[in-house]
């Protein structure tokens, strides 16, 4: 078997983990106004145990009511949790996995309409997020506190966790003790590294006496806050060797703070990025260490582990992405792990695709996140089909039909499976993008669906299609917009770039299109050292990507000498530019060698009528239905595979 280390058994304190995988604690937004996690909370986490993680830690609860991060986090604060508590216990030890419970205060990392008072504060600094008056704590204050997160340990072994994780990351109040920028304070709890860490190693010493001593603590840290006077890696060595001289088992190192909202990684981040970091605790302590950073690759994966730079490896997004990925690595399934392309589209506080998608949940993988309703069942009546289009759409509904029972083929003009999908993993950073049409691929060809490429259906092949269904997934077109000059042999389509049909190199380049295409098409054309600049009637550019890898994008442009034209009307194209309007006035921008159109795109459904009057079943997705995020045309084409 290959990544033997990755499944070899490791003890934390007195527990043994069947292997190294670790899903880590992160809200799911599927919990209730009632503190509790639901039926659905239950059934997503539980799922990564039946996937094969070894340990699964729950999300963050709240060890006091004051101290919610967000309106329906979990609460461990009362004995009338723990019913509650126990269900989650039970699901996941029936899955053959071990549990932990992370708690957890927001400290000033939450609003006063959240929690009905002033945030608790270490110092009264207010959150740079928030920006809300805050109460400063008291030392009584802080020691009430500190018995708060002890009798939440004491719950937490009660409730039948196997583990409680001290959450001391990620900018919430055990790291506001522990940061330089917020903690000023003149007690026994600021001052010098060990009254900093005061706090957290007397949670750690009072959990340790009340749950006794063979009770496991894991304690989470951020190795690197990036924040301005924040913690770094030096830092956090000096406290983990703390945490462990308290009684910590594990340490469990991550990145980032709320308050500069970085503790999610996006596609713009390097895998195994905080790799090193770990590695510099981990020659520091004598107990296991737990590593973070945007792992998504079993060779990854196995390598740090290997080396010797950390004993278990924490599977964040990639755990939301793929409840399977451990035991796939185990049954030698490679080609069918959804790898995370870090696009933050479904899981990080983002909108579902209807009404019934709610909470966490993937864009290359919809089913996750709704293990309990989305079932793969056997049809009652099997169907020939043929699926017009090979992007990701058709591939998504392909497989879930075949594995249903149904006769499935996939027709695909072009020499390559994936459409503009595919397409779009060309632009910097997005090449995990390409290995999902490898996966639906794979999938394919294990339900047996069969396809064909470089064969384009007309109207008149039609006729010849022997089935009973048809899936009309051919794409959209890009939109040439009708103004003067648009002929002009310096102009193509950004399509044409990204595919790789055209190439411009070492040319001044106008985009007129600020929407993701146009902003990524430019970055990419960046790479060819070109200066692009960008032109759309839009007031904002790149709208639609989620807010962090927006930020990263523009910034890029901007570094690479982008200037970036909003709010203006192109009324004609010229013979080194364009002409328009902004805010009432003429605008004349010139001296461009290459012109770039990314407008948009409307759908390809021309083959719809046609196959209607043959009397075809016929059912129309992704964008030859309407152009739309890809999230949506995989969560649609999921949806209706699954009821065909």
């Amino acid at each position: 078997m290959r990544y033997r280390k990755l499944f070899e058994p490791v003890k934390i304190g007195n527990v043994t983990l069947k292997n190294r995988f670790v899903m880590p604690a992160m809200d799911s937004s599927t919990t209730t106004p009632e503190h509790k996690f639901s039926q659905q909370s239950i059934e997503y986490l539980s799922a990564r145990a039946e996937g094969g993680f070894g340990l699964v830690i729950a999300e963050f609860m709240a060890v006091d009511p004051s101290g919610f991060a967000t309106p329906n986090q979990v609460g461990i604060y009362d004995d009338s949790f723990l019913p509650n508590l126990r269900e989650l216990t039970e699901a996941i030890h029936a899955k053959n996995g071990k549990c932990c419970a992370q708690i957890h205060h927001a400290g000033i990392q939450t609003k006063t309409d959240c929690i009905g008072r002033k945030p608790l504060a270490v110092t009264g600094i207010p959150s740079t997020k928030y920006k809300e008056p805050v109460h400063e704590m008291t030392t009584k204050e802080v020691y009430a506190l500190i018995d708060k997160f002890a009798e939440a340990g004491i719950r937490a072994k009660k409730a039948g966790f196997d583990f409680v994780e001290v959450h001391g990351a990620h900018g919430y109040m055990i790291a506001q003790f522990l940061s330089k920028a917020t903690n000023k304070r003149c007690d026994e709890f600021g001052g010098s590294y060990e009254n900093r860490a005061r706090f957290a190693t007397e949670v750690i010493r009072r959990i340790k006496v009340r749950c006794g001593n063979d009770y496991p603590i894991l304690f989470r840290i951020s190795a690197e806050e990036f924040m301005d006077g924040g913690n770094k890696i030096e830092d956090a060595v000096v406290y983990a060797k703390l945490a462990e001289e308290a009684g910590a088992d594990a340490i469990h190192i991550s990145t980032g703070s709320a308050a500069g909202g970085n503790i999610v990684t996006t596609y713009y981040t390097e895998p195994g990025f905080n790799v090193e970091n770990v590695a510099r605790v981990k020659e520091s302590v004598n107990v296991p260490v737990i590593c973070v950073g945007r792992i998504n690759d079993p060779a990854l994966a196995e390598e740090i582990i290997e080396s010797g730079k950390a004993d278990l490896i924490s599977l964040g997004r990639q755990s939301i992405c793929d409840s399977e990925f451990p035991n796939k690595i185990y049954e030698g399934r490679e080609s069918e792990i959804y790898h995370c392309t870090g696009c933050m589209q479904r899981c990080y506080y983002s909108p579902g695709c209807d009404e019934q998608d709610k909470g966490i949940s993937c864009m290359i993988n919809p089913f996750s996140g709704k293990e309990g309703r989305w079932k793969i069942e056997e049809a009652t009546k099997k169907k020939r089909v043929a699926v017009i289009g090979g992007g990701v759409a058709g591939l998504e509904a392909a497989w879930i039909l075949a594995r249903r029972g149904h006769e499935v083929q996939v027709y695909e003009k072009e020499a390559m499976l994936g459409g503009q999908y595919r397409v779009a993993s060309v632009t910097p950073k997005k090449q995990d993008m390409g290995k999902t049409v490898h996966t639906y691929e794979a999938l394919c060809r294990r339900y047996g669906v069969k396809i064909y490429l470089n064969t384009e259906i007309t109207e008149e092949k039609l006729k010849h299609l022997d089935v009973d269904t048809v899936l009309l997934t051919t794409g959209a077109k890009p939109i040439l917009p009708k103004i003067p000059g648009i002929d002009s042999k310096k102009v193509s389509q950004a399509n044409e770039i990204l595919s790789g049909k055209k190439v411009i190199t070492d040319k001044k380049v106008l985009m007129l299109g600020g929407g993701i295409v146009g902003c990524e098409c430019a970055e990419f054309l960046n790479l060819y050292n070109n200066v692009v600049d960008i032109v759309d009637k839009i007031s904002t550019f790149a709208d639609g990507l989620n807010k962090y890898p927006k930020a990263i994008l523009l910034a890029s442009l901007k570094e690479h000498g982008s200037v970036l034209y909003p709010e203006t009307n192109i009324t004609k194209i010229t013979k080194d530019g364009i002409e328009g309007e902004h805010n009432g006035e003429e605008i004349c921008l010139k001296g461009y060698d290459e012109i770039v159109i990314a407008v948009g795109s409307k759908p390809e459904c021309s083959l719809k009528e046609p196959l209607e009057s043959m009397g075809v079943e016929v059912h129309v997705l992704g964008d030859a239905m309407q152009v739309q995020d890809a999230k949506y045309a995989i969560f649609n084409a999921a949806k209706l595979a699954l009821t065909l």
